[in-house]
């Protein structure tokens, strides 16, 4: 999503009738306010003297989650463009048997390149949540809700870019590399679910909701 870009804008574009942006676009934007929340926690640690035990490593933890939010806003970006790639594929010629070939190994190239945004989405997201789960604990206690709507979201952005991912997957005609993207997606919501749930648990404790 291109920093001119209003967030009016491009929900619009995502209600609109167009293909892209989509899923995967929306799964990059909900990392990237997963991160930024996460990152407002520890803002609101950071130089408060009754945190400052944990003062240097808050400010190593906002350096990343800053780091992971710019780069979740380009996926946005390079997840439509990679869309775009696939439907031109699907429109070119195929009235020859040449030409034919030739679509297929264009779109069976865009498939596999359509598949790395949305890795990407899952892999930075769940870096994401391993920096909420850590900022849940040693945060700032008033603000402790809000590391739980950033893990909440990141597992949703883990979650709606599997699929993402999978829908390409299924069109490969290349079983190693589909193998190894279905893979990498269980591993992914795997450790998605874990950090989501073992910062959900520490919330909720400071929260004073559980034992």
């Amino acid at each position: 999503m291109a920093d001119e870009t209003t967030l009016s804008a491009f929900l619009e574009s995502l209600g609109s009738s167009t293909p892209a942006p989509g899923g995967g676009a929306a799964s990059a934007l909900a990392g990237a306010l997963a991160a930024a929340l996460a990152e407002m926690v520890a803002q609101l640690t950071a130089g408060r003297p009754k945190y400052a035990a944990v003062d240097e490593r808050v400010r190593a933890v906002i350096a990343q989650l800053q780091t992971a939010r710019a780069g979740l806003v380009q996926l946005v970006e390079d997840d439509e463009r990679a869309f775009q790639a696939v439907s031109a594929a699907y429109k070119l010629p195929k009235a020859e048997e040449e030409e034919r070939a030739s679509r297929e190994a264009a779109i069976q190239q865009s498939l596999g390149a359509a598949m790395r945004p949305p890795l990407a989405v899952m892999s930075t997201a769940c870096d994401v949540l391993a920096l909420a789960e850590e900022i849940a604990r040693i945060g700032n206690g008033t603000v402790v809700s809000d590391a739980g709507c950033a893990a909440i979201l990141g597992e949703a952005a883990v979650r709606s870019a599997a699929l993402n991912v999978l829908a390409n997957v299924m069109l490969l005609h290349d079983q190693a590399a589909a193998g190894e993207a279905r893979q990498q997606v269980a591993d992914f919501e795997a450790r998605a679910l874990a950090l989501c749930q073992q910062t959900m648990g520490t919330v909720r404790q400071r929260m004073g909701l559980e034992p």
